[in-house]
């Protein structure tokens, strides 16, 4: 049983993608085409609400447009926030699995996700900052990784993963920036990170 994960595959020209390969295992089903993936939620005055999920981010913060196709294992539903400028943003995402991350697949699961975070880096011409580590993700167990790989014009980008899971609910975290940002940018990842809970 492994994680299918499949991000957005042209994430706005910036060519995001990860774990492709789970799929063959099937413990994550295509939903929908890119076109029809929901809105995970509301964003309103700082607060987020929406599919069970709830986290704080930066109020001056607004809701992005997301462009591009996803391939199998599209999300039941997606959000992305930022300044609207540049590159910066976080992508939140909502997946169904077929079961539940438990401590007998746990390590598996961890081991698959590391090999899609290592094929992404790979894809985009990247290395790895941090190699895929349990962590958390608010008040969820979660596994966690750091890359970077080149962006548009040269300037390096910088991508935080939290993979977080509840039952055979996953979410998925991802915060990129460019690596001249300015630091109000992390500052609202470590916002959304710390603050996300489910009801």
């Amino acid at each position: 049983m492994r994680v299918l994960l499949v991000a957005v595959v042209a994430l706005l020209g910036l060519g995001v993608a990860l774990a492709t390969g789970a799929l063959r295992a099937g413990k994550l089903k295509p939903q929908r085409s890119a076109a029809t993936v929901a809105s995970l939620g509301t964003a309103a005055n700082g607060v987020f609400t929406g599919s069970g999920v709830i986290f704080d981010y930066p109020p001056a913060w607004h809701v992005l447009p997301v462009a591009g196709a996803a391939q199998a294992g599209t999300p039941q539903g997606r959000i992305v926030l930022g300044t609207g400028t540049g590159s910066d943003r976080v992508i939140v995402e909502a997946f169904r699995m077929s079961g539940p991350i438990t401590d007998a697949n746990r390590e598996g699961e961890m081991s698959q996700l590391g090999s899609n975070v290592d094929g992404f880096a790979s894809t985009q011409h990247g290395t790895v900052q941090a190699p895929i580590a349990t962590g958390t993700l608010g008040t969820l167990p979660a596994f966690t990784a750091r890359a970077q790989w080149p962006g548009t014009g040269g300037v390096e980008m910088l991508g935080r993963f939290y993979f977080g899971y509840s039952g055979k609910a996953m979410y998925f975290v991802n915060c990129q920036r460019e690596s001249t940002a300015p630091p109000e940018i992390d500052k609202g990842c470590d916002q959304i990170v710390k603050t996300f809970r489910v009801s």
